[in-house]
């Protein structure tokens, strides 16, 4: 039986150049904070293996969890969240290989491991802080974890909003073939059935009204969720749409905290990565 692996695409390896970069000016600040006495996380809410291959070459790449190990100040703790057991089975050898690093690897849906473990361990009143990678291989992440994540007011989040498995699962022409499946499955991730309005609206014609889809791109879509994440966070970036080879919108990265600092940083990251793709 063949060894199993992740692919990913180019685009994946920007976006966690993104991370990374953003990740080294994380620590550079905290490793200064004695305040912080309690220690910075990092975690990784679908870490993968850890050495995914690329799609188009023979070879590995870092994934997020050695991308967040890799950097020049490391966090003073990580937790890898993954699901799969051939995949905690790869992010074992991580805690080998980086022997004097503290390394929790926790098995499950990571919003429960989240919203059960984390968000009481990781708090304001704790002295302590951390960002979690929120990159869901479809539409996996659930309001209710991110609000949870915002109640702590010391847990950012560095996030890959699913643009394209929203487009091809959920918003179809005609609403009225959306599954029952589908629409709390929207819910889930928005945390209200509100998005539906913003979808679909009401059109006059010759025979009343009909209700039909408006046309999104990839940053409106962004934007929308933008707005949902400012009701619990002060800090919410503009969405970066991150395309693959066909230029076809893929996701929005997105960062959410409560500091401006951060905000200010990430948007400069951003900013950086458009200005050398136009």
């Amino acid at each position: 039986m063949p060894e199993k692996i992740d692919k990913i695409g180019k685009w994946s390896e920007e976006k966690l150049s993104l991370l990374g970069k953003y990740l080294h000016s994380y620590t550079n600040i905290m490793k200064g904070q004695s305040w912080c006495k309690n220690g910075y996380y990092y975690i990784d809410a679908f870490a993968g293996t850890g050495k995914p291959k690329s799609k188009d070459e023979e070879r590995y790449i870092d994934g997020s969890p050695l991308v967040a190990l890799k950097i020049k100040h490391p966090f003073m703790s990580y937790i890898f969240i993954e699901q799969e057991g051939w995949r905690i089975g790869k992010l074992g050898k991580l805690k080998e290989a980086f022997k004097n690093i503290n390394i929790e690897i926790k098995e499950g849906d990571c919003n429960k491991i989240i919203s059960n473990d984390i968000v009481t361990k990781v708090k304001y009143e704790n002295f302590n802080r951390g960002i979690i990678f929120l990159d869901p291989f479809g539409m996996d992440i659930e309001w209710s974890t991110i609000k949870n994540i915002a109640n702590t007011r010391a847990l950012e989040i560095f996030m890959n909003f699913p643009v394209m498995a929203i487009n091809r699962s959920i918003l179809i022409n005609n609403p009225d073939k959306l599954t029952k499946d589908k629409v709390e499955r929207m819910n889930k991730l928005w945390g209200s059935p509100n998005w539906m309005s913003d979808i679909y609206k009401e059109t006059p014609d010759l025979f009343g009204l009909r209700i039909e889809k408006v046309s999104q791109t990839g940053k409106s879509l962004g934007d929308m969720f933008r707005n949902r994440l400012k009701e619990v966070f002060p800090e919410v970036t503009f969405p970066l749409v991150m395309k693959n080879s066909n230029n076809a919108p893929l996701y929005c990265l997105l960062f959410a905290g409560h500091n401006a600092t951060g905000k200010k940083i990430v948007e400069d990251i951003f900013k950086g990565f458009e200005s050398l793709k136009s």
